[in-house]
């Protein structure tokens, strides 16, 4: 049936390559909220400079109702959790000695704080919480010793807030965890990653039973989460210093809230309509059939691929005045099946990454309508499925480091946008 479509309503299909105007920029703050890990450490590495992990949490009771008895004697205190992973640049770092302290906090979690790297030396007691130094060299748990005054102050606690999960949080806040970072000059160092919720603080206690009479006096152990809903995890770099608006060989890439390529929303508007121009659409529409982000990779010398991320996706930063809030969200374009996610090809070297309605809003759109919420930064992400259901959701990867490179505007395998479009007649 054919030759009974008009020919102007023929739709000839065309492909093109543009090169990406990208920048490399800074993706700090990154929001801290998780309620699945939280991580602690410091790396330091030629490229990237100093890098140092946090996480606060909030402490409550594991179960309300709690009865200290009569005459309740703090004999220990102690924090433990065991260790999911750890990350390192070099494997001879796997055994380095870190310092770790915990402090008291001087504000719960908030909303103020779940979207913010917002924590600051201002938020916290700067005495540390532990009995002595607590040297950590990598091993599959932490048990942290804490100063019995600690648990006489939870003791005084009163029945009302034992008895409230929420206004206990309210009056006594939490603990963040911190450690020490590698002196000036000396590279190396070691995330640390523990799962939330998996860490407690344990009180054992000496107390005289009161619900019957003669009663010998006995120890126990009254136990407080360290987490109450989630954590915030907090870091700090000195890889802003490599910001730049031109780079060119190469595109430095570092994970959590390091610096990303960044492609600004002027940029990539003006390269369209240059192209435009160049094809002398004039007022034609222009229909995105396929928008893919291509970023090609050098295989590093010594062939070591494990610092860099399995997937990359080009993400929308939100800007919330409400809350004061900035945070990272992928493009709605991950969730179409049988799209590119930006899996990392190890045979083709580079990540592609389909975004055909992002790149139509783009083509379509007056300059007018367009603001820094469409700026793209191409943060890591990860997948995990439901097999109940049989679906897959996409999220931002916010405590995974990596420190690797993307191949630069300058280089000869260039980061490009690569179009299968049609153009409709007037």
């Amino acid at each position: 049936g054919e030759e009974f479509i008009s020919t102007n309503q023929n739709l000839p299909v065309h492909t093109a390559v543009l090169d990406l105007p990208v920048q490399v920029k800074s993706s700090s703050p990154l929001q801290g909220l998780s309620a699945g890990e939280s991580i602690f450490g410091a790396i330091r590495t030629k490229e990237y400079g100093l890098v140092q992990f946090s996480t606060m949490a909030d402490i409550c009771p594991n179960m309300s109702g709690w009865d200290f008895g009569k005459d309740p004697v703090v004999k220990e205190v102690y924090f433990m959790a065991p260790i999911t992973s750890t990350y390192v640049e070099q494997d001879d770092q796997k055994g380095i000695p870190q310092i770790l302290t915990m402090h008291r906090t001087k504000r719960r979690i908030d909303t103020t704080t779940v979207f913010n790297n917002s924590i600051t030396a201002a938020d916290y007691d700067p005495q540390p919480l532990n009995v002595s130094e607590y040297l950590y060299f990598g091993g599959d748990s932490l048990r942290i010793y804490l100063h019995n005054s600690f648990g006489e102050e939870i003791l005084a606690s009163s029945q009302a807030e034992r008895d409230s999960l929420n206004l206990f949080v309210e009056n006594y806040k939490g603990i963040i965890l911190k450690s020490s970072t590698p002196e000036e000059g000396v590279y190396g160092g070691r995330e640390n990653t523990l799962s939330f919720g998996t860490g407690a603080i344990y009180i054992l206690v000496d107390y005289q039973p009161t619900w019957e009479a003669g009663l010998a006096r006995k120890d126990t152990i009254f136990t407080l989460s360290w987490g109450y809903n989630y954590c915030v995890n907090v870091s700090e770099y000195e890889s802003s210093s490599l910001e730049t608006d031109a780079p060119e060989q190469l595109l430095p890439y570092e994970g959590c809230a390091g610096i990303k390529p960044h492609i600004n929303h002027s940029d990539i508007k003006n390269a369209i309509e240059s192209w435009k121009s160049q094809m002398q659409f004039g007022d034609r529409k222009v229909i995105v059939a396929k928008g893919e982000l291509v970023f090609p990779f050098e295989i590093p010398e010594n062939m070591d691929m494990t610092k860099y991320p399995s997937m990359i996706y080009p993400c929308n930063r939100k800007i919330d005045t409400t809350y004061n809030a900035k945070f990272f969200y992928p493009l709605e374009d991950v969730n179409v099946s049988g799209y590119n996610i930006g899996s990392i090809d190890r045979s083709l070297c580079q990540y592609a990454m389909d975004i055909p309605s992002y790149i139509q809003d783009i083509v379509s759109k007056e300059k007018s309508e367009i603001n820094e919420e469409y700026d793209l930064w191409l943060m890591p992400i990860f997948s995990q499925t439901d097999s109940y259901y049989n679906t897959t959701t996409y999220s931002l990867d916010c405590t995974t480091y990596y420190t690797g490179s993307l191949n630069g505007p300058a280089a000869e395998r260039r980061p490009q946008l690569r179009l299968v479009y049609s153009v409709l007649e007037e």
